[in-house]
């Protein structure tokens, strides 16, 4: 990948890591940074009482910002990683990281940008949590789950759902269930379909059909 061709100087070591593995937990000190050539990611904040909300996500070329920030100025990760899709990652430890940044433009370029993507996916997502109903921030994230994936049946279960919207299962139960009654979706046993967008998206800009 062209716009990581920082790394070709560095001692990279690649891993391949499986869907289901945790590659840092919130509070946990930061020993190594990992960039994405394959695969997806998720990185959540979660509560005590068991609830989490998603940040964002890592795709190809992507790395976290948190993982960064852990490496260049505070000790420990404010938030947590898991791997969605099996991924390959392409991983240097926090000191090569921070040699790199020192000494190629290419490496800062690639950070500041870094940063300022994510601080636009933080914002919209404080915009959603403030400011939108829970149905209207469902819809778009099944519509969001649609265009990433390319196909309108989506592989979820509700308490899936629920860790990525920031709720409980039975409030996103009861949404789908409204959803489902209106024709915009079809809950099926561990996925959802989408049987009209333009339903999904009105919902999404709180208009009602």
């Amino acid at each position: 990948m062209e716009h990581l061709a920082f790394l070709d100087d560095a001692n990279v070591i690649e891993s391949h890591v499986p869907a289901g593995t945790y590659l840092f937990r919130e509070h946990e000190g930061c020993g190594r940074i990992g960039f994405v050539r394959s695969g997806t990611v998720r990185v959540f904040k979660e509560h005590p009482s068991g609830r989490s909300i998603t940040l964002y996500r890592l795709g190809e070329g992507d790395s976290c910002i948190l993982s960064m920030t852990c490496a260049l100025s505070h000790p420990i990760h404010q938030a947590t990683a898991i791997v969605e899709e099996d991924a390959t990652l392409l991983m240097i430890t926090t000191d090569e990281f921070r040699k790199l940044v020192a000494r190629s433009a290419e490496a800062r370029d690639y950070v500041f940008s870094l940063f300022a993507s994510r601080l636009t996916d933080v914002l919209l997502l404080l915009e959603e949590v403030v400011f939108h109903r829970m149905d209207e921030r469902l819809a778009a994230l099944l519509l969001e789950h649609a265009a990433r994936t390319g196909t309108s049946v989506i592989d979820t279960t509700h308490e899936r759902l629920a860790d990525e919207a920031g709720t409980v299962r039975e409030v996103i139960t009861r949404i789908l269930r409204d959803f489902a009654q209106r024709g915009a979706i079809e809950v099926q046993r561990g996925k959802i379909v989408i049987t009209n967008k333009s339903i999904l998206a009105s919902m999404h800009r709180g208009t009602r059909s």
